[in-house]
């Protein structure tokens, strides 16, 4: 499905984020208290550009995926851009800021959050070459980013699993 949105770097407001963070924060502690939450995404990292979003995995024993997934359900919209199957859910959070919920299964194939935002809190360079991607990104089609970025994460986490710099 083809769309006309862009991606756009913003500069993020940090009393707006701070607030909207804790919100979310507090929300899903209160829907999924045995859950392992966290925000992802660029404003888990310092010094990292974005577009006025904030990301956050919640991470489940397999086990508890379906469970977990239908409290969720019944508090968030299911975001239908993002995958849904048996180890991922992605949802959408009204707000102001766009807001992303990642549900996932814990040593799933997708559950790579903390890989990658490990190698960005590491690596200078990483994160250069990541706000580099964002930047030329900038006003260009969403889906076409969002591949590239997809790409720009995939090959970060392999050079991390095979002990290179990323």
């Amino acid at each position: 499905m083809a769309t006309d949105e862009r991606f756009r770097v913003v500069a993020v407001d940090p009393q707006l984020l701070d607030g909207e963070r804790r919100r979310v924060i507090d929300l899903l502690c209160r829907l999924v208290p045995p859950a392992f939450v966290m925000e992802v995404g660029s404003t888990a990292v310092e010094g990292l550009i974005g577009k006025q979003d904030i990301d956050f995995a919640v991470v489940v024993p397999a086990r508890r995926f379906e469970a977990t997934r239908r409290v969720l359900d019944a508090a968030l919209s299911r975001n239908p851009a993002q995958l849904s199957d048996s180890r991922f859910q992605g949802y959408v959070v009204a707000s102001v800021l766009d807001i992303a919920v990642q549900l996932t299964v814990k040593g799933g194939p997708y559950d790579d959050f903390s890989t990658f935002l490990e190698a960005l809190r590491e690596s200078a360079p990483l994160r250069a070459a990541y706000n580099a991607l964002k930047r030329d990104w900038d006003g260009r089609p969403m889906e076409d980013y969002r591949a590239a970025k997809a790409a720009f994460i995939e090959q970060a986490l392999r050079k991390r699993r095979e002990g290179e710099d990323p």
